[in-house]
């Protein structure tokens, strides 16, 4: 049977330059438990290291039948594509040459084989591998696929395919379709070679997942994948939905309902394009603003598609709900009407609301006391088609016109609320834990788990019994302040925590590499997620981290600027929610109300100095006596 089988698999690897990982990528082919495929053929792609040495001598010692072509420079796409062309088997893998594979990974696709081969493709298992380590782990966001085992289901909602690398094709059924890669890409070309073959099948896709085939995909230390080097090509932003996906997705309207497992494709897309240009490490600030429009102009042509149904329903990545309503406002449909409020905190009586609208003028009626402190439009490609609204009200307000008024549970982020109501919304009664903020992971039962209860053990140790919960319930609110700052912070820090201890007590926490005192608490220690818990005031000179949930509902959080924001700090300050930012600069409060932060919680003084930022932040909360108590008050200097 396994003899027959490696007449059956054909394996095409494509290669360019990959010299520094060709070797750990030959050495899993060595270790394979079964019998390798008889055809390997290598697409030698122009490469001038010494990748194709590599290749031949691992060729001549190890599988004779293998052989390698050589072709000038063309891309992994043409490569691939050569290869496609010259294969002999019944079935096709194209490997990378960068990546690894487990030890039976043969071994399971033959017998998996054995057993069927009715289907339209076989996926493996994909796991990561993250330089330097070399251990494979099971975290990509798809993993839910393979919960069940070894099986066969049809291609639907968010069971859907995209790695083309992990998949076996039929390579009669591929190449009557007429499915090629495409060519001049560096981002998704994966993707639409195995769209545009299973839409030419003009039926519902069956796939194989197949568990026990392990594929490790590399993320390089270097980051020089075409994957990592995508975010610096326009034609990334551009050309992959106006060429690629938008004439896939209108063939496909025309003759019916765009199936659903291709409008989960590009959702899943939305995710690693929507809510990262709220990231400052991959906001695309290479593209100029004609680009950007041009960006989205793409965007809402393939996203018309997409029903309101499925972008709802949508649950293989954690796409946050600011998304979802900017594909409404993209494709010209109306935003859903939910105000979400926030847990008031501590020192504050008032609660803000959170909604989004088409319209930045429109005005809403809460039940209670309230006002409209800041407006904005999400930075995503300059688009100014969904606006953001930051209301306070009186923590009474308990309605508002026309809306859904939504509260957080206890310990949630604003994000997990809104994941939670969308739930209620698609009447979804299955257990699932709600996304950490910028969690792309969603963890929930399915219909194919061995083990349901382990979604609701796991929710349980990320809600009541988690670190940060058992700290916050073991460790009463304290009278303290709480100074932390990154390693170029250092002189300024010192010199705020020795004007604060004047007047409260006041911890210092010191950032990994700085020159602290030795009294500092080290960032991320127990020691310091404790102080975390207790304090009444957080003061950060940059964004570090994000506190608690329990700090999150008890501490002012007051980041202190001390220079001229660029973009990139910006939305770090986004991530870090300050409820108070102490600056110098008047034009640095655009720039915060850009990010949803309102005037009045900015605070500008004509001499940014520690003396003058304590004295400020004393003066500002000096009526609140349960957060920052005077030395007066039996509190230890």
């Amino acid at each position: 049977m396994t003899a027959h089988m490696t007449d059956v698999l054909s394996v095409v690897v494509p290669v360019y330059n990959v010299s520094d990982y060709l070797p750990e990528f030959l050495a899993s082919l060595d270790a394979q438990a079964g019998d390798l495929p008889r055809e390997f053929i290598f697409i030698d792609d122009g490469s001038t290291d010494d990748s194709a040495g590599l290749v031949q001598k691992w060729i001549d010692e190890r599988h004779p039948s293998a052989r390698m072509v050589s072709t000038r420079n063309r891309g992994v796409s043409a490569a691939r594509n050569t290869g496609l062309d010259e294969v002999s088997g019944d079935w096709v893998l194209f490997l990378d040459p960068d990546d690894v594979l487990g030890s039976d990974y043969f071994a399971a696709l033959y017998a998996f084989f054995a057993r069927d081969t009715t289907i339209d493709l076989v996926a493996t298992n994909l796991l990561r591998l993250q330089d330097p380590d070399r251990v494979l782990r099971d975290t990509h966001p798809l993993r839910f696929r393979f919960a069940g085992g070894t099986r066969i289901a049809p291609l639907e909602d968010d069971v859907f395919i995209m790695n083309a690398a992990s998949v076996a094709f039929p390579v009669r059924a591929v190449r009557d379709s007429g499915a090629r890669f495409r060519t001049g890409l560096h981002a998704s070309e994966d993707a639409l070679f195995v769209a545009e073959y299973l839409l030419n099948l003009e039926r519902t896709p069956r796939a194989g997942f197949v568990a026990g085939a392990e594929y490790g995909y590399r993320k390089r230390a270097a980051r020089t994948s075409a994957v990592d080097r995508y975010r610096s090509d326009p034609s990334t932003y551009t050309v992959r939905f106006h060429e690629g996906y938008a004439p896939l997705l209108e063939r496909s309207a025309q003759v019916g309902a765009v199936p659903s497992w291709l409008q989960s494709m590009l959702l899943y897309e939305m995710q690693w394009l929507l809510p990262v240009q709220m990231d400052p490490q991959r906001y695309a600030e290479n593209l100029d603003p004609s680009q950007r429009a041009h960006t989205l102009a793409g965007l809402s042509r393939c996203l018309r598609h997409v029903s309101e149904e499925r972008l709802l329903s949508y649950d293989a990545s954690a796409l946050p709900w600011e998304s979802r309503m900017l594909i409404l406002a993209l494709t010209a449909r109306d935003v859903l009407p939910a105000v979400f409020a926030t847990t008031p905190r501590k020192w504050r009586s008032t609660t803000d609301l959170i909604r989004y609208s088409r319209d930045i003028t429109r005005e809403y009626l809460a039940d209670a006391p309230s006002s409209e402190i800041v407006s904005w439009a999400p930075d995503v490609f300059g688009q100014q088609v969904l606006f953001a609204h930051r209301l306070r009200a009186d923590s009474r307000v308990r309605h508002v016109t026309d809306h859904d008024l939504v509260w957080p549970r206890p310990g949630e982020t604003l994000a997990q609320t809104q994941d939670r109501y969308r739930r209620y919304l698609t009447e979804e009664h299955e257990a699932f834990i709600p996304a950490h903020e910028h969690e792309v992971y969603v963890r929930r039962t399915r219909s194919w788990s061995p083990n349901p209860k382990t979604i609701r053990q796991e929710a349980r140790r990320r809600s009541l019994w988690s670190k940060d919960a058992w700290i916050g319930r073991c460790f009463r609110p304290g009278h303290a302040a709480l100074v932390e700052h990154p390693s170029d912070g250092v002189e300024f820090s010192k010199e705020l925590v020795s004007w604060l201890r004047r007047v409260v007590r006041t911890r210092q926490v010191r950032a990994q590499g700085s020159d602290s005192p030795l009294d500092a608490l080290r960032f991320g220690s127990l020691r310091h997620r404790i102080a975390r818990a207790r304090a009444r005031l957080i003061v950060s000179v940059r964004p570090v981290g994000r506190p608690s949930a329990r700090a999150r509902t008890r501490s002012l959080r007051t980041l202190v600027v001390t220079a001229q924001l660029t973009h990139p700090e910006v939305l770090r300050i986004r991530r870090f929610s300050p409820d108070l930012v102490v600056t110098a600069a008047d034009a640095d409060a655009a720039a915060l109300q850009s990010i949803g932060i309102a005037s009045v919680d900015i605070m500008t003084l004509s001499d940014l100095n520690p003396h003058a930022v304590a004295q400020a932040l004393r003066d500002r909360v000096a009526h609140r006596a349960t957060t920052l108590p005077r030395k007066d008050s039996n509190v230890a200097a």
